[in-house]
């Protein structure tokens, strides 16, 4: 990265100008991601390929000629979703660890021109955290977060359209539930989860800083024979670290997130009516199951005496 280059924008596009020339690799990874969720949909539409040709021809199942093609099919998307999942990965990583280096040359260069004065009031732990620790941070975000998030999109995005394709009634049914998770989640992120945040970060330099003295006090700590006094300041940072993220993972996000996961492992509450309505009818039934020839296979079982 040139030195003194401008940082344009706020957010990732501040944290991505870190990665210099690699920078479009973040985006590469983050377009294959969401291919690689789209190339995941063609194994289960092959099995939909199979099961209509199956019931269509039913009983005389050696009339169905493409099932082995279907089954092909079926594993050339599950091999091409991994490989292009794996090389999206791989352009994101690249691009982080480009990211993290140059931020901890930025950050070191920077401590270079700081007075003596500054190191005095400020510990030695927490300096290493925010030089080395949100440096390494950053690797999560950008080498794993970025591309999952923009594959959960595609997911999201895929699998509205494929429903909407079959059915729109159905797809109306799968943004229910979609509705209810970003609800959810927008709650667990917003206001007190921002402030949250905030006071996290703190607490987390604060146990960095107590743990590092406290391992570079131990020859001191030994000669005057002061462990357990020593060690009340690292336990008390431990402590309070672990209270609060208890406090608020038990108390703040339980309600959202349970009912988030419950509104997207649940879908089915969504679909199963929509579907049960449908059946009677035509738009959807004719689709999935050919009426004529489903009818006169099973009609033997579905007699009354």
């Amino acid at each position: 990265m040139a030195k003194g280059s401008k940082r344009e924008g706020g957010g990732i596009g501040e944290l991505l100008a870190y990665a210099g020339d690699r920078k479009f690799l973040t985006y590469l990874g983050m377009a294959l991601s969401a291919l690689s969720q789209l190339l995941s949909f063609g194994p289960y539409v092959c099995i939909w390929l199979v099961a209509r040709d199956l019931i269509a021809v039913a009983p005389n199942w050696s009339e169905a000629c493409d099932i082995a093609m279907y089954g092909w099919w079926a594993v050339g998307f599950a091999l091409a979703s991994i490989v292009v999942y794996f090389a999206g990965l791989m352009c994101t990583h690249l691009s982080a660890f480009r990211c993290a280096s140059n931020i901890r040359k930025t950050a070191s260069e920077h401590l270079l021109k700081l007075p003596l004065g500054y190191f005095d009031t400020h510990a030695t732990g927490e300096l290493r955290r925010v030089v080395d620790g949100c440096a390494a941070s950053t690797e999560t975000l950008l080498a794993h977060m970025l591309p999952d998030i923009a594959g959960a999109v595609a997911m999201v995005v895929g699998l509205l359209v494929l429903l909407f394709a079959l059915d729109w009634r159905l797809g109306a049914a799968c943004l229910i539930s979609v509705a209810i998770s970003f609800g959810a989640m927008a709650t667990m992120m917003s206001g007190k989860g921002a402030e949250f945040m905030k006071a996290y970060m703190g607490a987390l330099v604060k146990m960095n800083k107590t743990g590092t003295e406290y391992v570079r006090g131990i020859p001191v700590v030994k000669v005057f024979q002061q462990t357990v006094y020593s060690f009340k300041a690292f336990h008390d940072a431990i402590a309070e670290y672990a209270d609060m993220a208890q406090n608020y993972a038990g108390t703040f996000c339980r309600g959202p997130q349970v009912l988030n996961l419950t509104a997207l492992n649940g879908l089915v509450t969504f679909l199963l009516p929509v579907a049960l309505l449908l059946a009677p009818g035509e738009t959807t039934s004719r689709i999935l199951w050919p009426t004529s020839r489903f009818t006169r296979y099973f009609r033997p079982w579905c007699r009354r005496p």
